[in-house]
């Protein structure tokens, strides 16, 4: 159990007997007095570190609360509010080490051992895996590492990371997720990582950083409390020069300051943000939430986020003396080098095929455009038509009316050249993903902007924004270009949440507002760059993490009115001294 909540264990003990010992006839007050100081250490501790990274910290004015009810020695009240304080921080807290713990138990739940497929199947310990291992998974246990599913097809649970209660079926070359549990007899995976690397690794180090942080706080909320305190601070200035009365003054101070915002918004925060976690929606902190509630734009890309992100071949072209399975084996043993989404399909059409990997030399990446390597003194390029042009390849005219008309029809085009000469073309479609027509339709009758990006031809890029009803595209962009994109639309005052799959969009996300990423492919990138993550790779969730926000924002402002109202109707009693409150508090 988290450390934070045995302290809390200890403390609430302590008051709730000071104050039970407060209504007998023994004297009370140390005991009142000591409690009373030791439940401020929390909050105390946490005002501290808010101040060395100057922030401001609601608990600020409520430690100065507490040390005014001790001057005017309302030990009891004073211990009372510190519980209620104290009630509200266990809470947090224990929400909190129940989110780090499902993580933790699921790290545990890993298997210390897994079987590489080498000569023969041998058992080694997990940190012993490295990228391009071929691990074998027997039905019921866990995946160990991330990778790539080479058996033809697979039923895997991914509920531990996704939250996604149904199995989910996989196919040859798709994305195989750590902590997913196998419910087929046999499968071989190809690790992309280890696992200190994987998704759940990642998952867990970012919720323990998102916690380990103080006590999350919208920014309306902080100058909320801040005009409120100030508005205070006048107003027991004000009464004080009027009536010359410090006890009336100190008590107006107890009366208006906003205590209880102390407690609404970190719990409601924390549940939120839980609640969302266990729907497969990974929210960074409460800022990220509260900035979703604020978008007025979504930006989307389109591979692998509009998009399935499992494009497939559909056509195959080859030129000069290569025969489909020769040129098909250059290309996927160079693309075996990319995370391109469109490198995929070609690496899992070879690997269908039972074509090896060859051993390719000075493998370059051009941002946007392709990879090029040697097979022995032999150059080959694969890539975009920009990448030919950059390197004077021709295409001829023939050939360029047949990749015009694919292009027409959604194909893209990935060209493949040996030496100067264009070898062969690929042309490959990607599945629009069955939720997303639904889900953009229904941000535009909420009254979002709807753009697409893409690194697509325009005539690709526009045929899927006409299905989905997106009139606003933006095609051919490279990383960095969409990055630019993001930040001009800013400077225009749009408000962006950027959606995309966290690989070649992590420059676009970071530059966001709101940066979104769908699925956890590219792990370390998505989890890096994102506020938020959609871990099963649903745009319905994206709908559920607007609603989510949009909701616990709506409860905390509804809370902090009527808290107000509170306040200032006691604020009135001690200004017009009824009940005799003031005299009582003098006496």
């Amino acid at each position: 159990m988290s450390i934070n909540i045995i302290k809390y264990l200890v403390l609430i003990p302590l008051n709730s007997i000071a104050l039970l010992l407060s209504l007998t006839p023994y004297n009370s007050e140390p005991f009142l007095i000591f409690a009373t100081l030791t439940g401020m250490l929390p909050l105390l501790s946490e005002v501290l570190l808010s101040l060395k990274s100057n922030k401001y910290n609601l608990g600020l004015p409520v430690l100065v609360t507490f040390l005014v009810l001790l001057y005017l020695k309302e030990y009891r009240l004073d211990a009372f509010f510190v519980l209620l304080i104290l009630i509200g921080g266990s809470y947090k807290e224990y929400i909190n080490w129940r989110v780090r713990k499902s993580i933790t138990d699921i790290s545990i739940a890993l298997p210390h051992t897994a079987f590489l497929k080498l000569q023969e199947l041998t058992e080694v310990d997990i940190s012993k895996i490295r990228a391009g291992d071929i691990v074998v998974v027997k039905k019921g246990d866990r995946v160990p590492v991330d990778g790539t599913l080479i058996s033809d097809n697979a039923i895997l649970d991914e509920a531990v990371v996704s939250g996604e209660s149904k199995p989910v079926s996989k196919k040859n070359g798709d994305p195989v997720t750590a902590g997913s549990i196998s419910q087929s007899n046999y499968i071989e995976i190809k690790s992309t990582g280890t696992a200190q690397t994987s998704t759940l690794a990642q998952v867990q180090k970012m919720v323990n950083e998102a916690q380990a942080r103080s006590a999350p706080l919208a920014s309306f909320t902080i100058r909320y409390a801040e005009i409120t305190s100030i508005v205070a601070f006048l107003f027991v200035v004000i009464v004080f020069l009027l009536g010359n009365n410090l006890y009336q003054a100190l008590a107006l101070w107890v009366a208006l300051v906003p205590v209880i915002f102390a407690i609404i918004v970190p719990v409601a925060t924390t549940i939120g943000i839980t609640i969302l976690t266990k729907q497969g929606v990974l929210i960074k902190s409460a800022e990220a939430s509260e900035s979703l509630t604020k978008i007025n734009t979504f930006v989307f890309d389109k591979t692998g986020t509009l998009t399935t992100g499992e494009p497939e071949i559909t056509d195959f072209r080859t030129f000069l003396h290569f025969k489909q399975e020769e040129l098909l084996q250059l290309a996927a043993s160079l693309e075996n080098y990319s995370d391109h989404p469109l490198a995929r399909p070609i690496i899992s059409e070879s690997r269908k095929r039972n074509l090896d990997m060859l051993q390719l030399t000075n493998i370059t990446v051009t941002e946007g455009k392709g990879i090029s390597g040697f097979n022995n003194e032999e150059e080959i390029v694969i890539g975009n038509s920009a990448m030919l042009l950059e390197r004077g390849i021709s295409i001829d005219r023939q050939i360029t009316n047949v990749i015009n008309d694919k292009e027409l029809k959604g194909s893209s085009v990935v060209y493949i050249a040996i030496g100067d000469k264009l070898a062969g073309l690929f042309f490959i479609e990607d599945e629009i993903r069955e939720e997303a027509a639904a889900v953009i339709r229904r941000l535009k009758q909420r009254g979002y902007d709807i753009i697409m990006l893409s690194g697509d031809k325009t005539e690709v890029a526009a045929k899927i924004a006409s299905q989905l009803g997106i009139t606003e595209v933006h095609s051919e962009m490279l990383p960095g270009s969409k990055q630019i994109l993001i930040r001009d639309l800013k400077a225009k005052g749009m408000r962006l949440a950027m959606v995309g799959d966290g690989i070649n969009d992590a420059p676009a996300l970071a530059e966001a507002d709101v940066g979104i990423a769908i699925g956890t492919y590219g792990a370390d990138l998505t989890l890096n760059s994102a506020d938020i993550v959609l871990l099963n790779g649903n745009l319905t969730k994206l709908l559920q993490a607007i609603d989510g926000s949009k909701q616990v924002f709506g409860i905390i402002k509804q809370d902090l009115i009527i808290a107000t109202v509170i306040h200032f109707a006691t604020a009135l009693l001690v200004l017009f001294n009824i009940s005799g409150i003031t005299g009582s508090i003098s006496a």
